[in-house]
Formats: C-alpha cells, sequence, structure tokens
C-alpha cells in the first residue's frame, strides 16, 4: 500500500461523478497514490415528490457502481467510504489529509448557470490546502491526450503555484505547459490618436513583460518540459474557455483569504467552471 497521500474524489452516483472518479484515479496512478472516494449522504436533503422508493437509499448502489468502474479500469488502490452529512463541508474537511480533492461538474448544456452542481462551486471556492480539480462530463479517458496544460498567467502568487502544479503534473505526462495572459482591453485607454506609436497597442508591453516575468526560471526548474507562451486580447473566461477545447487541463489560481469572507475563488475559475472543455485545476498559494 502506498504512504502517499490519497486522492479524494466525490461520488454521488451520477454519471459526471463516476467520470471524476476515473480522471481521479488515472491522477493517483501518475503520483503514485492511493485513491478515497467518498460518498456523503446529504440527510438534509428535500425528499422527491411521488411514492417512496420501495427500498431506502443506503449508499450501497452508489458505492457498488463505483467499484464496478474502478474495476473496469483496473485500479485497485482504492477506498471507498460513506458518510452523512453536507457532501462539500464533508469532502473539504477529508481534504485537509489528502493530496488532492476531485469532483465532478454536472452536465453544461445551454444552462450553464442553473445545472452547475452546487458542490464543486462551494468546494472550489472554500479548498484552502490542496488542488481542487472539477472535471466536466465531456471528458473522455478513452481520447488521445493533447499533451497540453494551460497556465493562466496574471502575475500573482497564486499564479506562480499554478505554475507550478502545472509543471509538476506536464513533467509526468510529457505534456507542454502553454502560459497564457488574457489583455482585457478597458474603456478608459487613451484615444488611439495619442499613442506614442499608433502602430502599437499601449498595454502590449505590460503584457509581454508581465508574461517574461512571470515564466522567467520555470524552464530551469523543469528542463524536460515544453513552455509556451500567449498573450491574446480578451475577457480571461473567455480566452482560456478557448483554449481549453484542446487542452488536457486547465489551471488557474485561486485568490487569497481576506479579512471579510472565506470563500477563496475569483471570477475567472468560477466563470471556467461554467465554460471549459476540460477538466479545471484551482490552485490556493498557501501563506508560509
Amino acid at each position: 500500500m502506498s504512504t502517499e497521500l490519497p486522492v479524494l474524489v466525490g461520488i454521488d452516483g451520477s454519471r459526471d461523478g463516476l467520470i471524476a472518479l476515473t480522471w481521479a484515479a488515472s491522477y493517483a496512478t501518475l503520483h503514485m497514490a492511493p485513491l478515497h472516494a467518498l460518498y456523503v449522504m446529504d440527510d438534509e436533503r428535500p425528499v422527491p415528490p411521488g411514492p417512496p422508493p420501495t427500498e431506502p437509499d443506503d449508499g450501497t448502489e452508489v458505492l457498488d457502481d463505483a467499484l464496478q468502474e474502478l474495476e473496469r479500469i483496473g485500479f485497485r488502490d482504492a477506498s471507498l467510504e460513506l458518510r452523512h452529512g453536507h457532501p462539500a463541508q464533508v469532502l473539504l474537511q477529508l481534504a485537509e489529509r489528502s493530496q488532492a480533492l476531485v469532483v465532478g461538474r454536472r452536465g453544461m448544456g445551454g444552462f450553464a448557470e442553473l445545472v452547475l452542481g452546487s458542490t464543486s462551486q462551494v468546494c472550489t471556492a472554500l479548498a484552502t490546502d490542496v488542488p481542487l480539480i472539477v472535471v466536466p462530463d465531456t471528458w473522455d479517458q478513452a481520447a488521445p491526450a493533447h499533451e497540453r496544460i494551460v497556465v493562466g498567467v496574471d502575475g500573482s502568487l497564486e499564479g506562480q503555484d499554478a505554475l507550478r502544479f502545472a509543471f509538476e503534473l506536464a513533467e509526468k505526462t510529457d505534456a507542454e505547459v502553454h502560459g497564457v495572459h488574457a489583455v482585457e482591453v478597458r474603456e478608459s485607454y487613451p484615444d488611439p490618436n495619442v499613442w506614442v506609436d499608433p502602430s502599437r497597442e499601449p498595454w502590449i508591453d505590460t503584457a509581454d513583460e508581465l508574461l517574461a516575468q512571470t515564466l522567467e526560471g520555470w524552464t530551469a526548474k523543469y528542463p524536460d518540459v515544453g513552455l509556451r507562451s500567449r498573450r491574446l486580447t480578451d475577457h480571461p473566461v473567455l480566452v482560456l474557455a478557448r483554449e481549453s477545447q484542446d487542452a488536457d487541463l486547465v489551471v488557474v489560481g485561486g485568490v487569497g483569504r481576506t479579512a471579510f469572507s472565506e470563500l477563496r475563488m475569483g471570477s475567472v475559475a468560477r466563470g471556467l467552471l461554467y465554460h471549459s472543455h476540460c477538466p479545471v485545476a484551482v490552485v490556493h498559494h498557501q501563506e508560509p
């Protein structure tokens, strides 16, 4: 049995929960870590209308389905557990003794804001000690890998932690890291007629400098990992969502804890949960 901290994954009996389970098993294999699959029965969930089920839900069916999925993919170093309580709270409590927390995202369709699972939102907002990976139901284990990990670059401390996570994973998967900085052009920029060089937008030099400074040194730390960088003009969520179409993972930083709120999910991470075509990893900066 591995002595590594486990990879924790939330399951709930849904198809996207099984997809998250499969992704988590792949991640655990890469890190030679055990997998801990957790089903939390929400005792406060409203009872659906209609006649009561012939047999009470004791969680057995959900755990059995998860076990069958693990057997199908040949993953054996796993433990399955049933607990009672609020799903997000229990997951976050156990995440403190895990190396990553993985949850599924409900099918997006045309009603993304309405159908996104609340557990993934809460976990992404509050996860403080471990990376949180949200896996969409469009992820397909059998599809060929793009060998491309996209990282949102914004110059923050959280962004540096996101880069570290991306490079470590890229080294294990032979993927290339793509650092992407999105420049959202503000209406407050001066009129183009007063620019020093009318052929060059004034925000380009600042953006290029930020990219160069943020990515400096990472190639030396991970010489076997390829690195590319891009500066694109648009809202960060839209940029990263487009980049996610041919990526294996998009990695973004969370936001630091403030004196006013426990929420640690930035607007870019929140937007990506709705719109990303591939799994999204949210990495929070750890205070010393």
